[in-house]
């Protein structure tokens, strides 16, 4: 615990005065706090919030050792930034989580130009190692921002704090997104992915910009979150409870008919989280028997999430592999040609349609009572 001494006076007079406008600000968690003793004029003369905060109405009387303030809300190195902030004295950021951790008492404090230096600190360190404890809480601060469209937003009247605070947060989050987007894999795999709110999961896990090569590596990010979560609630993270844990709207936004028949029976299927009538309609989907009347039967017994299954890839999926791969026009003929053989193919396969689900259902169940 550190403090600032009282600065001595001279005159006897000058020193009582001194006292009596002196307050100990302690900032930070109970038993990790930094101490400081500062002038009440001083500060109140440069922030709003500490002129109602040490000279206002609700301000504690003056007294002899200065009364002291305890600012639990905010981190101690946070609030070291904030106090140098006011004071006018150099900002040197010297990590990600006490930058992150200043931008949330520039919000509360409303001071735009320390919100700007702590955004411009976190954009030149942000990667797909540092993304999720910058992204968690932002979308608070941030204005309205979609899954989907990145739009600009208009910039704020002079002035206004909580604007100017909102607007450097809204390109702070968006660039997040970006990174997210661009690396899911890496950010998916990261144990910081659990502490994300359920609202924060949702909006990654919807994203259809997502450049994921394997379904599987988001279902499998998610399971683990719903464990998280059912353990913090203190209750068991059984199948049935991790499908609780989070809407049908996240669970369905995996794109399970893009993964095949082994990825989506050894991942999501074994994992008990999704029905076994739903598990028996997406292998179907996957091996493209749905067309038939069996596939047709299994649909109907099953009410919920499922019209939500698509197999369209994400934005980005998508894009690149055109880029990538330059399939030609002629090349793309041949494999619509090839997917229209096989879907009458299989509609001419009914039998060995149930045959493989059935096959594929045997497989799931072995493995579970094993």
């Amino acid at each position: 615990m550190s403090q600032v001494p009282l600065i001595a006076t001279e005159e006897e007079n000058t020193m009582e005065s001194s006292i009596c406008n002196m307050v100990i600000l302690e900032a930070g968690l109970p038993g990790d706090t930094w101490r400081y003793c500062v002038e009440r004029e001083q500060l109140a003369e440069r922030s709003e919030w500490f002129r109602a905060m040490l000279i206002g109405p609700l301000a504690p009387a003056p007294s002899d050792p200065p009364p002291v303030l305890k600012l639990q809300h905010i981190e101690k190195r946070a609030f070291d930034y904030l106090l140098r902030y006011v004071l006018d004295e150099p900002i040197n950021f010297q990590s990600v989580t006490t930058a992150r951790a200043t931008l949330d008492a520039a919000h509360q404090y409303l001071c735009p130009e320390l919100a700007r230096l702590a955004v411009e600190h976190l954009e030149r360190n942000l990667n797909s190692n540092t993304v999720l404890e910058i992204y968690q809480g932002l979308s608070l601060y941030a204005n309205y921002v979609t899954s989907s469209f990145n739009s600009p937003t208009a910039p704020p009247a002079p002035g206004d704090d909580a604007g100017e605070i909102a607007a450097v947060c809204t390109r702070l989050l968006l660039t997040c997104l970006d990174v997210i987007d661009s690396e899911p894999e890496a950010v998916f795999s990261q144990e910081h992915f659990e502490e994300l709110s359920c609202a924060e999961v949702e909006e990654l896990a919807c994203r259809d910009t997502l450049r994921l090569t394997k379904e599987s590596i988001l279902f499998h990010a998610l399971d683990r979150w719903a464990a998280s979560k059912c353990k913090r609630n203190g209750v068991e993270p059984s199948a049935s409870n991790k499908r609780s844990a989070l809407s049908d709207n996240v669970w369905y936004s995996v794109r399970y008919s893009l993964m095949t028949d082994r990825e989506f029976i050894e991942g999501p299927m074994a994992s008990g989280i999704l029905s076994s009538e739903e598990s028996a309609y997406i292998v179907a989907r996957i091996l493209g028997h749905t067309e038939n009347q069996e596939g047709e039967e299994v649909r109907s017994s099953v009410n919920g999430p499922l019209p939500r299954l698509t197999n369209n890839p994400r934005i980005d999926v998508r894009m690149y592999e055109d880029q990538n791969c330059r399939i030609s026009k002629s090349g793309k003929k041949e494999c619509q040609d090839n997917r229209k053989n096989r879907r009458k193919e299989c509609v001419n396969q009914g039998q060995r349609t149930c045959a493989r689900i059935g096959n594929c259902l045997v497989r799931v169940l072995a493995c579970i009572f094993d």
